[in-house]
């Protein structure tokens, strides 16, 4: 890579706070932060000079961070369901607009597939998974709306998204692959 001068002084006054932005989103898995961190900066290095200033340079690489993360787990979630319930946290926060056409088309895919399995889902643990990821409601909200304790929702969210693991290693069992 060539040296810019106005992009390594970026990069120093974004470095921290996108790092903890991936973090936020990827959780505690430091290795991968650090790769989706990594990737971030390149493609933002790389797409720097046709970067529009339709909103700030923090915000433009917020999306590409986004991107990164969703390509991640569409890629873990090929290799193993295990990894369902942070794909679930991450699609509700992928800025369709910026996508390109594949990426639009695998990101509904990938949507129709976590819905289909839901849907499989009995009623409750439905419920109780769409108030945590995409309603964000803390345990302590969802406790309030269904007349129990935080500890008990804490309890079933954690089997529902159990079941909701094995109904999608069974549904990628019988999808076809893609080549």
């Amino acid at each position: 890579m060539t040296k810019n001068p106005h992009f390594d002084a970026l990069y120093r006054s974004i470095s921290t706070p996108l790092f903890k932005f991936i973090a936020k989103h990827l959780g505690k898995d430091q290795v991968t932060v650090e790769e989706i961190f990594e990737e971030t900066i390149v493609a933002g290095w790389k797409g720097y000079k046709t970067f529009q200033h339709k909103s700030t340079y923090f915000t433009w690489l917020c999306r590409i961070a986004l991107n990164k993360i969703a390509d991640y787990y569409h890629d873990q979630v090929n290799e193993n369901s295990g990894i369902i319930v942070p794909l679930i946290d991450s699609l509700t926060y992928i800025d369709r607009d910026n996508l390109s056409p594949e990426e639009n088309l695998a990101l509904k895919e990938l949507r129709t597939s976590v819905n289909n399995c839901l849907n499989l889902l009995p009623y409750e643990k439905r419920q109780l998974l769409w108030f945590r990821y995409w309603k964000d409601y803390s345990y302590e909200k969802i406790g309030k709306i269904l007349g129990i304790s935080d500890r008990a929702v804490e309890g079933r969210i954690y089997r529902a998204k159990e079941e909701f693991a094995e109904v999608w290693s069974e549904s990628s069992k019988l999808e076809p692959k893609h080549s």
